[in-house]
């Protein structure tokens, strides 16, 4: 008789130690609900949109930060002044002697114009860790601003990028392609039409932007169709950027389309770089030639 009630109170208990356990699990699934629940909330009633993850073709952008978090990290910004009257550069017909290319916004960084060894990159704090050049912060935060006004919510995200990174981007994006059996020559070259390569990348030099929106947060293709990519192609050169990987010019930039990919050249450059259907590259070119 006593090992049988022994044997019933065991069982109790055993039953109790598992309920238990399930009302802990049950306990940590509903906080994870409620949780992501309360920040999905706060993401669509605050402009302040952080992303632990945005895809940057299969590559990973730690943060991204709004409009918001611009200004609350800036405050006090002045426009910077342009260096022509932008009427003048929009109907002149010798525009090319305008421009210098010594000047520090039309720098051309690609595979054939690595970044100058002696370049000295004039940081300034977007938000947390991410930076660009201090000088187009400005700009890009008008350009916020007035997309604001339009209904469009623009988010920055990837702008400088050091060195180091730029080399874990490349060398991740060859990576993905050799797991697909491919060469490592083919790999090599594929990544170079979507990844920069390191030390000619233009975000090492902080005149860079990859910008996206609170409703579009992928850096594909797509995004030149919705409301933001098609506002910011129309707009970007009245506030000195301009689209940087246009389609159709992929030979000349040697990078595919890039909707997303944002420079700062200034705002007569990038008048006729846009209006005149260019590339920062083509550009250069007739300056030089003039």
């Amino acid at each position: 008789m006593h090992h049988k009630i022994c044997e019933k109170y065991k069982i109790t208990g055993d039953k109790m130690k598992e309920m238990t356990v399930i009302r802990k699990l049950l306990l940590l699934v509903a906080a994870a609900f409620f949780f992501l629940i309360g920040n999905s909330m706060l993401y669509q009633e605050n402009a302040a949109f952080f992303m632990d993850q945005v895809q940057e073709d299969g590559q990973s952008v730690n943060q991204t930060y709004s409009l918001t978090d611009v200004l609350a990290a800036n405050d006090g910004l002045t426009l910077s002044e342009n260096t022509i009257d932008t009427a003048e550069a929009e109907t002149g017909e010798n525009w090319e002697s305008s421009f210098d290319l010594d000047a520090w916004n039309l720098l051309l960084v690609n595979k054939q114009h690595p970044i100058p060894e002696d370049y000295e990159v004039k940081l300034g704090v977007i938000k947390g860790s991410m930076k660009c050049d201090e000088r187009i912060i400005p700009e890009l935060t008008e350009m916020m601003q007035d997309a604001k006004k339009d209904g469009i919510t623009l988010v920055v995200c990837s702008p400088y990028r050091d060195m180091s990174r730029q080399d874990m981007l490349f060398n991740r994006k060859i990576k993905n392609y050799m797991r697909k059996n491919v060469s490592f020559l083919e790999a090599y070259k594929k990544t170079a039409q979507a990844v920069t390569i390191p030390g000619a990348s233009e975000h090492q030099i902080g005149l860079a932007l990859d910008i996206i929106s609170n409703t579009y947060t992928a850096l594909e293709e797509g995004f030149a169709d919705t409301a933001a990519g098609k506002w910011l192609a129309a707009h970007c050169q009245d506030y000195g950027f301009i689209l940087r990987y246009p389609k159709g010019k992929e030979e000349i930039t040697g990078i595919e389309f890039e909707p997303w990919h944002f420079r700062y050249v200034g705002k007569d450059a990038a008048t006729i770089i846009m209006k005149k259907n260019l590339t920062l590259e083509e550009f250069v070119q007739r300056v030089r030639q003039q």
